[in-house]
């Protein structure tokens, strides 16, 4: 057991303890998942992860996973892995792996993510940090994948974007080999110049020669440019390529991915994929040439003496020690390099995002002190990664020159005794110099293969996600929709939603009121199908389970205005279409039809108007206006408002009202709301949600009856 402990893995974000003891949990077990999978099934936020959620998490990816409280005493008898819930300095929750003790010495193997290595503890220190006694004890089952297999789907999944480019760098290998070749001659040629050339004393001979070398060199200018020309163009489709594919992955991904997401770091993450080209293009455009140049190098200087021919061999074991010793180095630093970049990103994101409250609360000092620590720490990662690479490429040149002054003496000595000719000398220099420089170029490649390594890690945990199921029928219409007995709660945490049942059909006007935080909004986000529920089901049309209609379709069906509204840049009728093909005169058509013009038209170019980015030239009514006319254009046939009017005025907000009511006998309206007064003469049914239940239903007259939330309103209102 404690010869494994190589699968250690340190935490780069302080809320990633949980996740990260998990997955070596899992490399424990010869087996692995992305990290992002991870923190998705778990639930975790930026305040960690819950017990309730790594016991979740970890039985979805294929552990068998309990929750116990146990003794010190407890814990050194078991065999199996165990996950901690310790606290730190006394105040800060963490998790840490325990994977046995030592009866000798009275310790516990520990793997704690906060540390490089794991380490010893004593029995004491363990019990000291170790007081809430809780654990996971974690056993693999028949269910739990191998890592190979991980390991062989990103494999397939660079192959899968590469395979389109193989023609064209076929190409610029088979042009590269040219060029090679072409290189060669120059060592040949400088050899048969002194040796041959110059002492038959033949000028012609030697002019021709001259005129001869010329045109190869043009020769290899021009083969050197179509490369280029190849490789230039290769760079380009890839990286469109895999853009589309990573950001269309993106979309398709659950909404409970991006709740807990930081904006930085996706785009930090599609900014990897120029990491990734370079280093496939250079894989084929210089690695494998620099491998073919070592070798036809070597066996030229073989060809010429032996001896030397066994001193170049000499250089290769030496070149693999430098690698594999600065390897593992360079891999930690370009990782935490990639993170440091995505958390910048991030900081920045988030600072401008907020400006509004940063300026309102005088904190500018605050978070220009933060962005400069972060943006700091970014630099020094980047100085970190430099420097190491610097001490590698120094490592190299220096090991380089020794073997170049040991080859030039040794040559000397040949020279020297007459085993070898001055113009051998010349070629051997030239080759060596070859040799060495392509030896540098892998050196410094590694560098670059690692980068792109961990690249393609961060955009596979993302990518390797599952996306939102379009699998399934679709239905031809809308008439109705019931939900049973449903349970939810989201990773990790308590119940929200507890045996709700709700009904609703076309025609009707249907209202869930309640408290700020009591899940109305949840349960509209639930029938969008953006979060799978616990226990319960939902059935459409009186015959079809929601979860077997394929998501797709049922969104084109549904129309929602959320209650944060997004306005994207562009103006009202781009915001309208979302990027529909439609004639903008059908917009205007229906905006007249349907009285939205003369909101419209207060804004200063109308329908031309240019709204800015997040809809920063708007009001909350007009952003509210806006989504309305977003939706219905769509001509949904179930309508889910939440907080829609929220932000309007009165007069705006009756006329929603009244225009949703004309629109009733067609499609089925959902209004979520804690604002009551629209509601008594509107809606045919009021649902009641307090703390997660449902705790009366019924039209205005017949909630008055009892108490609740509801009534309370009406009878304040009346106070008042």
């Amino acid at each position: 057991m404690f010869m494994r402990i190589k699968i250690h893995n340190q935490q780069q974000d302080q809320s990633d303890c949980g996740v990260v003891c998990l997955k070596t949990v899992l490399n424990y077990f010869e087996s692995d998942s992305p990290l992002e999978r991870l923190r998705e099934y778990s639930g975790t936020s930026s305040n960690g992860t819950t017990m309730l959620g790594l016991l979740q998490c970890a039985n979805k990816v294929g552990l068998m996973t309990k929750g116990y409280e146990a003794t010190l005493d407890d814990l050194k008898e078991t065999k199996e892995i165990a996950i901690l819930h310790t606290v730190i300095e006394n105040e800060l929750y963490h998790y840490i792996v325990c994977f046995g003790y030592n009866e000798k010495n009275d310790t516990f193997l520990i793997s704690n993510p906060s540390s490089s290595k794991a380490g010893y503890i004593s029995s004491k220190e363990l019990d000291i940090i170790w007081q809430s006694k809780a654990l996971l004890i974690c056993k693999p089952s028949e269910y739990l994948p191998k890592k190979k297999s991980v390991r062989k789907q990103k494999i397939s999944w660079l192959f899968t974007y590469i395979k389109e480019d193989l023609n064209l760098l076929s190409m610029a290998l088979l042009l590269g080999v040219l060029l090679a070749v072409l290189s060669l001659a120059t060592a040949v040629y400088s050899q048969k110049l002194i040796d041959v050339l110059l002492p038959s004393k033949d000028v012609f001979k030697i002019y021709a020669s001259v005129a001869l070398l010329f045109f190869l060199f043009l020769v290899t200018a021009f083969i050197s440019y179509i490369r280029s020309i190849f490789l230039i163009r290769q760079s380009k489709d890839f990286n469109i390529r895999v853009i589309g594919y990573f950001y269309g992955n993106l979309l398709k991904l659950p909404k409970s991915f991006f709740d807990t997401r930081k904006i930085g770091d996706m785009i930090a993450r599609m900014n990897d994929t120029s990491r990734i080209q370079r280093t496939v293009a250079n894989i084929i455009g210089n690695i494998m040439i620099d491998i073919l140049m070592i070798f036809v190098s070597t066996i030229a200087i073989f060809s010429y003496n032996k001896m030397l021919g066994y001193i170049t061999l000499f250089w290769i074991p030496i070149f693999t020690l430098i690698v594999f010793y600065f390897n593992p180095k360079i891999i930690k630093a370009q990782r935490l390099t990639m993170q440091a970049y995505a958390k910048n990103e991030s900081n920045y994101i988030d600072t401008i995002q907020g400006i509004e409250t940063i300026k309102a609360n005088n904190k500018g000092l605050n978070f220009s002190n933060k962005t400069k620590s972060v943006y700091e720490f970014f630099q020094t990662s980047i100085y970190n990664l430099g420097k190491l690479g610097m001490n590698f490429g120094i490592a190299n040149q220096l090991i380089s020159s020794i073997f170049i002054i040991v080859t030039i003496s040794f040559s000397i000595y040949l020279v020297l005794n007459g085993s070898i000719t001055a113009g051998v000398i010349i070629a051997i220099l030239q080759l060596v110099g070859i040799l060495m420089g392509s030896t540098s170029n892998l050196a410094m490649a590694n560098i670059q293969i690692q980068e792109a390594k961990i690249a393609i890690d961060r955009m596979f945990e993302f990518t390797s996600l599952e996306s939102d199921s379009n699998k399934g029928f679709n239905i031809e219409s809308f008439q109705s929709l019931e939900i049973k007995t449903l349970s939810f709660r989201f990773a990790g945490r308590s119940q929200l939603l507890k045996n709700i049942n709700l009904h609703i059909k076309k025609g009707e006007f249907v209202a869930v009121v309640g408290e700020s935080g009591s899940g109305k909004s949840t349960l509209g986000q639930i029938i969008q199908q953006f979060y799978p529920f616990e226990n319960g089901t939902i059935i459409v049309n009186n015959k079809h389970e929601l979860k077997s209609i394929s998501t797709e379709h049922w969104r084109n069906i549904v129309g929602v205005i959320p209650q944060e509204i997004n306005i994207f840049s562009g103006n009202v009728i781009d915001n309208i279409l979302l990027g529909s093909k439609d004639n903008p005169e059908n917009v205007v058509k229906f905006c007249q039809e349907n009285g939205f013009e003369k909101f419209i038209s207060e804004l200063p170019q109308g329908f031309a108007t240019l709204l800015g980015e997040e809809g920063i030239n708007l009001s909350g009514g007009q952003k509210q206006i806006i989504a309305l006319a977003r939706v219905l254009y769509k001509k949904p046939q179930f309508l889910i408002l939440d907080e829609a009017t929220s932000a309007m005025d009165r007069n705006t907000e009756k006329f929603t009202i009244n225009l949703i009511s004309k629109l009733k006998k067609d499609i089925a309206v959902l209004f979520i709301s804690h604002r009551l007064h629209t509601l008594k003469n509107t809606a045919d049914r009021i649902y009641v949600l307090e703390n997660g239940i449902i705790t009366s239903q019924g039209n205005h007259e017949l909630l008055l009856e009892s108490t609740n939330f509801y009534s309370e309103f009406w009878e304040d209102l009346i106070l008042k």
